[in-house]
């Protein structure tokens, strides 16, 4: 068993904005975790119940069967038991199921009966049709089939085109019935699985999941809409008056992929796989109980949790190995403590709007290992806008000690000062060299010669055009691209499925520093090119009015020479072939940047990995550096951007290169299994097989790297922005106000929010 203190964040739903980091008050316990390997004897586990103090587990084990020279196989399910610590473990193949019968729910009804939900694909060849049906089977504690019901809808009631799909979250047992939401209805099945009443949700809003409280009662959370805004609310159903009660929310927050666990009365516990929240499902009051990866835990492997006494919990977790291609089940008991029994390490901070899976399991080792700092998480995944409220905290004086930037404004905190230059660390370092990265990257993202942040992933964005309709132009004036659009053949598409919108903001998006320079506060919506892409956007329809139907397919438009522009995102180098092969015809592309005053031919980049930076409050910088350094070395890039993103380091990219022109399969120096690219790329009408890429190929990524200058801005500054050029524009479409009128408006907006936000 392995200990580690936990660090447990209780966050009132209503907190006050103004308090600073300083003042929030900490709590006087932390949780306590001890983790256990359980041996089970199978690979997976769907799913679990707790009855009796004794843990219940539904998995599979896949069997290969060693005369097939295909690879065949059998799927054999077993029903286990054991003691909360892991012992006396029990394991009983759970016959009567069918080949073809898949689980998708395995719970505790009310009455303390288990039941299995599980679902039975059938195609018939001869007829070429499909059949799904559903079956809840009752088990005994030996683990055996005792009753089986299917769940048949009443065909004369029920619409077949109807979406019908039994998943666990939208699944509850409730006095001798089963209820089944889906998308806007809720079904129920009698306890012989006859349908009964199926009810619709008023006002025909999603349903996201189903939830009883230990009350018995019934509630739908789900999408609603609200005017311009929508979001996630509860609604209690009765189904008895078949009526839903009034909507209430979680406030700030927005939850999505519940897994939920009754608790007191009311109460529910809530997993959305990054926290578990307490919810008072009569009001919507919630409180975070604590974060999984500040429990050393991946939230994300979970297969369930239960409340023990003593506010103590206990999880099931399952992981696999990918070196050892095995899978391992852990029981993770959370005990809860006084902080002051704990030995305490310097904590350090990290805050990010979305934390990506690909990392969580370095936020795990790194505290687990590190003897004298520990990394606590502020996930912000769950409010209703996320990068917004993460936004608003550093404004107000919550600035935590590491941030991830990719979706609030680099410029804006560089400007400000929150930001520590990265480059000194590097100097110091072994490992992490300023050398070791892509130049063009790092003068695309340094600010007066300084390192602010650093993702470890990238993926380049262009503009992508056939030679015979460009040429071999890579920089532009929006005059010159407008000019060139026109002399396009009758019946030609600028873009596909382009609205004014659209074009505007993706335009500006991608050249914003063309516009807004933060350093000095210049502004510069008043140009002649500005005024340019007013007018030119007109041509477009609005989104309201675009038709989808009526165009051709993309491929089919680049094929005929119709179509002027696409756009290129480089997430893996295996595209490239991919457009190597659409244009053919056009006598190959053209890669161009977005249109600038001086025909700049620069690139811009969107940050996939993370864009770590440490900030100046952070009391201990060389713990920061530590932390982030692990996303910024040859093995974890190489290992991680394999299939998202470029890597920022020259050797992970040489690598990842290498590997895309492999023709045969080899196990690299370092253990890596590499394959030949085998793939096939479908758009509509158009399939088209990739293999191992060309010499040729490889040079145009280089140029393409080798061509980027500038970073993308989506973030919650360049959404402001957009929200005002969006809200003016809306006059001149009307025929209100001339395109110079509405620039000079624009540009006094944008120049005094530049102003109040610097």
């Amino acid at each position: 068993m392995l200990s580690t203190a936990l660090a447990m964040t209780l966050t009132a739903c209503g907190e006050d904005k103004k308090e600073t980091a300083s003042k929030e008050v900490k709590s006087e316990y932390i949780y306590q975790s001890s983790f256990q390997t359980v041996d089970i004897g199978i690979d997976g586990i769907d799913n679990a119940c707790m009855k009796d103090g004794r843990v219940y587990l539904y998995g599979s084990q896949w069997v290969e069967d060693k005369k097939d020279k295909e690879g065949g196989g059998k799927t054999h399910n077993y029903f286990i038991t054991c003691n909360v610590d892991g012992s006396d473990v029990q394991k009983t193949e759970l016959k009567g199921l069918k080949e073809n019968e898949y689980s998708n729910m395995f719970v505790l009804d009310e009455d303390g009966q288990f039941r299995l939900l599980t679902q039975c694909y059938e195609y018939n060849e001869k007829t070429q049709e499909s059949k799904e049906s559903y079956f809840v089977h009752t088990l005994n504690e030996k683990g055996k089939i005792t009753d089986t019901i299917e769940l048949k809808r009443d065909k004369k009631k029920s619409n077949e085109d109807d979406y019908f799909y039994l998943d666990r979250s939208r699944v509850v047992f409730l006095d001798g019935k089963v209820y089944a939401a889906m998308d806007t209805k809720i079904y129920t099945f009698d306890e012989k699985g006859k349908a009964g009443k199926t009810y619709e949700n008023e006002g025909g809003n999603y349903i996201q999941c189903l939830m009883k409280s230990a009350e018995g009662k019934l509630y739908v959370y789900g999408w609603i809409n609200q005017g311009e805004e929508s979001k996630n609310v509860l609604r209690e159903f009765d189904p008895e008056t078949g009526k839903f009660g009034d909507s209430v929310d979680f406030g700030e927050y927005n939850i999505y992929n519940l897994s939920v666990y009754p608790a007191e009365g009311s109460n529910v516990y809530i997993n959305d796989g990054n926290n578990i929240y307490t919810v008072d499902l009569a009001n919507g009051k919630l409180k975070t109980e604590l974060n999984w990866l500040n429990s050393d835990i991946d939230g994300e492997r979970i297969r369930a949790y239960f409340p023990l006494e003593e506010g103590k919990f206990l999880v099931v977790d399952t992981s696999y190995d990918e070196t050892t291609q095995k899978s391992s089940t852990e029981f993770i008991t959370l005990n809860k403590v006084k902080a002051s029994e704990v030995k305490q390490k310097e904590v350090l901070t990290y805050a990010s709007a979305y934390i990506d899976y690909d990392i969580k399991g370095k936020f795990i080792s790194f505290n687990k290992t590190n003897e004298k700092y520990r990394i606590e998480v502020k996930d912000y995944s769950a409010y209703s806008e996320p990068s917004k409220q993460l936004n608003m905290d550093i404004t107000s004086g919550k600035i935590p000690d590491i941030l991830d930037l990719r979706q609030i404004s680099k410029d804006q905190l560089i400007k400000k000062g929150v930001l520590t230059d990265l480059y000194p660390f590097m100097e110091k370092s072994e490992e992490v060299k300023k050398e070791d990265f892509i130049p063009s990257v790092l003068s695309t993202l340094e600010n007066d010669g300084k390192l602010y942040f650093l993702p470890y992933s990238f993926a380049p964005q262009a503009l992508i055009a056939g030679k015979k309709v460009v040429g071999d132009i890579e920089g532009w004036t929006v005059e010159e691209m407008i000019d060139l659009y026109k002399k396009m053949p009758e019946g030609s598409l600028f873009m596909e499925y382009m609205t004014r919108e659209w074009f505007v903001s993706n335009i500006v998006n991608s050249q914003l520093s063309e516009y807004v320079n933060w350093s000095t506060g210049e502004v510069k919506f008043d140009t002649d090119d500005f005024i340019k892409l007013i007018e030119f956007s007109s041509e477009f329809p609005s989104q309201e009015n675009m038709k989808y139907d009526n165009q051709d397919s993309m491929p089919t438009l680049v094929k005929k020479g119709k179509l002027f522009l696409n756009s290129l995102y480089l997430y893996q180098p295996s595209e490239i072939e991919m457009y190597t092969k659409l244009y053919k015809k056009q006598k190959g592309y053209s890669i161009l940047s977005y249109p600038s005053s001086d025909k700049n031919n620069k690139l811009a980049i969107s940050l996939n990995g993370c864009a770590l930076a440490i900030t100046n409050q952070c009391k201990n910088k060389e713990g920061a550096w530590e932390f982030i350094s692990q996303f910024l070395t040859y093995e974890f890039q190489k290992n991680t951007t394999r299939y998202n993103g470029l890597p920022t380091r020259k050797d992970a990219l040489e690598k990842i290169l290498e590997y895309a022109q492999a023709t045969e399969q080899y196990t690299d120096e370092d253990g890596t299994e590499v394959y030949p690219i085998d793939s096939s790329y479908g758009y509509d009408d158009y399939t088209v097989q990739m293999g191992p890429l060309s010499e040729e190929e490889i040079t145009v990524i280089r140029s393409i790297i080798d061509r980027i200058g500038i970073c993308n801005s989506y973030d919650t500054v360049s959404e402001e922005i957009m929200n005002i050029i969006q809200e003016e524009l809306k006059a001149y479409y009307a025929g209100d106000k001339a395109a110079k009128d509405t620039a000079d408006v624009i540009q006094s907006r944008v120049k005094l929010y530049v102003s109040e936000n610097s």
